[in-house]
């Protein structure tokens, strides 16, 4: 298994390649297909319409080229616009845009497509889920960062802030995300993401704010 470090320095350099990118988006539409068995770097190569030996120049094995999708799906995350705590701003207003660029992350079609790749995978390699959950983890620090700030402002009771982040983000993908990618629902309307949003902020703040 390569660790998330490991794969970031080898991979970050060539980030911008044409034919990296060309031969991820063909590994995604591969797996996604024929699953991880069922594809060959032989069959990625012809539909990326590169050589084989250009697919292993970039991607040493399948192994790496997986963790180069899982790296896709955590650098989209990571990449969310940040927001800041504001003392002056009402709470319901900085959560409202919070999970609203959180939603409208997770539920973009290239987003849900890289996620049904990586968890056909996990149901096959439990370890694959582990090392992603712990990486997806550290990509909410901003909204940790928020929650403690809110809490040492007297606004929020938040006395877990990472357990608080994993519940607020939960409640929007339980709505907006898991059933469409676990279900095969359609996906949900703006309309419907922005109500998803709305209703996750009023269920958290009706648990942490303080009073």
């Amino acid at each position: 298994m390569i660790t998330k470090e490991k794969t970031e320095s080898k991979t970050k350099p060539r980030r911008k390649s044409p034919k990296r990118a060309a031969v991820i988006e063909a590994a995604t539409e591969e797996f996604l297909s024929h699953g991880f068995t069922g594809t060959s770097m032989d069959r990625i190569a012809e539909a990326a319409n590169v050589s084989k030996r250009t697919v292993y120049d970039h991607f040493p094995s399948k192994d790496d080229l997986f963790q180069a999708i899982i790296d896709e799906i955590l650098e989209r995350v990571r990449d969310m616009p940040a927001h800041e705590y504001s003392e002056e701003k009402e709470l319901e207003e900085q959560l409202l845009a919070i999970g609203g660029t959180f939603a409208s992350t997770i539920t973009s079609k290239d987003f849900m497509k890289l996620s049904r790749v990586v968890i056909s995978r996990f149901i096959q390699s439990p370890e694959w889920a582990h090392n992603t959950v712990k990486a997806h983890a550290r990509l909410r620090q901003d909204m940790i960062a928020f929650f403690k700030a809110g809490k040492r402002d007297g606004r929020l009771r938040v006395n877990d802030p990472e357990k608080a982040a994993a519940q607020f983000c939960g409640l929007i993908k339980e709505i907006a995300f898991w059933p469409e990618l676990m279900a095969g629902q359609k996906p949900v309307t703006t309309r419907e993401r922005n109500a998803a949003v709305k209703s996750a902020v009023e269920i958290f703040l009706d648990h942490y704010r303080a009073t």
